[in-house]
């Protein structure tokens, strides 16, 4: 008789679990893309406005949450992707959608530029910095007639398709955009450069004395997160056809940024998830409101970091332990 161990095969139970997340992921994604076909061109356009607002959230997060860069001009970088597209798609004349590359191109050169006065600044100094320098390309756009100046410019090639090609085409687009930025984070925190911008975040000394590459770390992300928010302003306002330096360079896409990620949970790959969800359901049930609904945010904002400092996505975590992603290490308290 044989004393060769027998390995027995995986129950198909197991498999079946195992598999399950990857079929729900695929059915979801399924559904998602045959969306124009069966959805409304208002249900279109409010999900390219939240597929492009999770995206900048995710990309605000991965600067805070991971990086420790805290940024009040993230808007610079929405500006930036828009006004690439629309300037190129006008004075080339190419398909707007071919000229999604050239702004995901021209906001990664200018984040790699902006990261040489910016990083030379720290804490406090660097948050207002990133600001100011939102501020002068406000300024700028608002004086340079080439650009539009203060009145913007049209996304004139749009006008070539038929409404539904048109709200079809950019809600695909804002689709490869927000699974884009989910796909790249994810990515990037399971990899080396994760662990490295962790270790940084917790504690810049010990990660730099432990070989740690601070700024190539601080760096790689920079341009990471610029890039994908270059590509989402720029998705963002194919859904509005026009581009003015009042709203493109608005503090607003900050605000909203920052208020998404509190409220699902700073330094999780979940949280910029959950927060969209929960702002947009928020936005809906009480915009009727007026400023008191913007006061009734920030409150709500504020009463998230006391009560609940990880978010509702850290709520949620405790009380079902589940990591949909596959990074549990959040943001510790401040």
């Amino acid at each position: 008789m044989s004393d060769t161990p027998t390995i027995m095969p995986a129950a198909p139970n197991v498999l079946r679990t195992a598999m399950l997340p990857l079929t729900m992921a695929l059915i979801g994604c399924a559904v998602l893309v045959a969306l124009p076909w069966y959805a409304s061109f208002a249900t279109q356009r409010l999900l390219v406005e939240g597929f492009t607002v999770f995206a900048i959230a995710m990309a605000w997060n991965l600067l805070a949450g991971y990086g420790g860069l805290v940024v009040v001009g993230h808007q610079m970088f929405v500006g930036v992707g828009a006004y690439a597209l629309f300037a190129s798609s006008n004075w080339l004349g190419l398909n707007p959608w071919l000229c999604l590359p050239v702004a995901a191109l021209v906001s990664a050169l200018f984040s790699l530029i902006s990261s040489v006065p910016m990083f030379r600044l720290s804490g406090a100094h660097f948050a207002v910095g990133t600001w100011v320098l939102a501020e002068m390309l406000h300024i700028l756009t608002l004086n340079t007639s080439w650009l539009g100046a203060g009145a913007g410019m049209p996304l004139e090639a749009l006008g070539d398709f038929d409404r539904w090609t048109r709200n079809a085409g950019v809600y695909w687009a804002a689709l490869a955009v927000g699974l884009g930025a989910l796909a790249i984070a994810t990515t990037v925190l399971h990899g080396p450069l994760g662990l490295a911008l962790m270790s940084v975040r917790d504690n810049e000394a010990a990660a730099l004395a432990s070989g740690v590459s601070v700024r190539r770390a601080k760096l790689s992300l920079w341009l990471i997160s610029g890039t994908m928010t270059g590509l989402a302003g720029a998705v963002s306002y194919m859904n509005t056809l026009q581009v003015t330096p009042d709203a493109t360079f608005s503090l607003n896409w900050t605000a909203i940024a920052i208020f998404t990620a509190v409220l699902g949970g700073i330094g999780t790959l979940e949280g910029p998830l959950v927060g969209t969800v929960l702002y947009f359901l928020l936005r809906e049930v009480f915009a009727d409101y007026g400023a008191w609904y913007l006061i009734g945010l920030g409150m709500l904002a504020i009463a998230t970091m006391v009560v609940a400092p990880g978010g509702a996505w850290s709520l949620i975590a405790r009380r079902w332990p589940i990591d949909l992603l596959g990074v549990r290490r959040s943001m510790p308290p401040l």
